[in-house]
């Protein structure tokens, strides 16, 4: 019996390898863990999923398997060093760029180091969810009704509209995406970029040098910056609350900020050329808060400097 049962599970184990390079599934949703390579996800109406693996100039073993009716994809845990993996260094927190959407800044992708590595071709359900963690990955996504929830070390790439996005990027990674229906959450640590069209509601997180650009948000928009991090925005149209320590940067072009909360230390920057309601500032340093125009009364702790329609307002 034992050897019945050990020669039941080698044969299971061999049909998950061979059936790695291509396979099909009943699921909605996938999950990548642990991978490195190009990721390309084809979106549609049906209810199958759909993986080709195809592999680079150096083979990389991944594991493909369906769990709980999520499609899971498993590379080989990070080695880059014995005690901890590339992304223990990230934030750990659980644009109108639509027209020729492109990165701004930042070294171009490493295509020497992508040919090395598998291409994951992935069709599946648009009203499903795709989840990355751990990756370092070249992305091409078309537009998602689910979530996008990624966590990678390195993401270069762009996708389509997302019902809901959580976004993590560290250093080097460049990420273009469409309108988010719902709440776009972002983390971002290193110089790394995000740039994003719509959103209903917007939590932006950078460490560093980071940069985020959307087009317009029709909800809250809650900004913590520590550094020289930047988040600039053509439109909002709800309540802000921004946080800067260090020199960064939040500049909103248009809109009606109700209410709008600024604490800035150092020789930060919080610009919005709407319409600030009741703006509750403590600034201390050499901030800086400039506002289009102000309504309701405009409260004021510390120092640094407050224009209204161009003009200072006195201490």
């Amino acid at each position: 019996m034992l050897r019945k049962t050990a020669f039941a599970a080698m044969l299971a184990a061999a049909v998950i390898q061979a059936s790695a390079a291509a396979a099909r599934f009943e699921a909605q949703s996938i999950r990548f863990e642990n991978v490195v390579g190009t990721v390309e996800i084809v979106t549609n109406n049906g209810s199958q999923t759909d993986v080709v693996i195809r592999q680079g100039k150096t083979h990389a073993p991944l594991q493909l398997m369906l769990e709980d009716g999520t499609v899971r994809v498993v590379g080989e845990k990070w080695r880059e060093e014995e005690t901890r993996d590339c992304c223990n260094a990230r934030i750990l927190r659980r644009v109108d760029p639509r027209r020729g959407r492109t990165a701004s800044t930042g070294a171009p992708v490493n295509e020497a180091f992508f040919a090395d590595h598998p291409t994951i071709q992935v069709t599946m359900p648009r009203k499903g969810d795709a989840a990355f963690v751990d990756a370092r990955v070249r992305l091409r996504m078309d537009a998602l009704d689910g979530a996008l929830d990624l966590d990678g070390c390195y993401v270069y790439g762009e996708t389509g509209n997302l019902g809901e996005a959580v976004i993590s990027l560290v250093e080097g990674s460049r990420l273009v995406i469409g309108d988010v229906a719902g709440a776009l959450e972002a983390d971002i640590s290193g110089d790394a970029d995000l740039r994003a069209g719509k959103a209903a509601m917007a939590d932006i997180d950078i460490a560093g040098p980071g940069d985020v650009v959307f087009g317009e948000i029709g909800g809250m928009l809650d900004v913590s910056i520590a550094g020289s991090g930047t988040v600039r925005g053509a439109r909002l149209d709800g309540p802000l609350t921004a946080r800067i320590a260090g020199s960064g940067a939040v500049m909103i072009q248009a809109g009606r900020a109700d209410t709008l909360k600024a604490t800035i230390d150092g020789s930060g920057l919080v610009q919005f050329e709407g319409t600030a309601v009741r703006p509750d500032l403590r600034l201390f340093g050499s901030a800086e808060a400039r506002f289009g125009a102000v309504e309701g009364r405009l409260s004021r702790a510390g120092g640094g400097e407050i224009h209204v329609g161009g003009v200072e307002v006195p201490r």
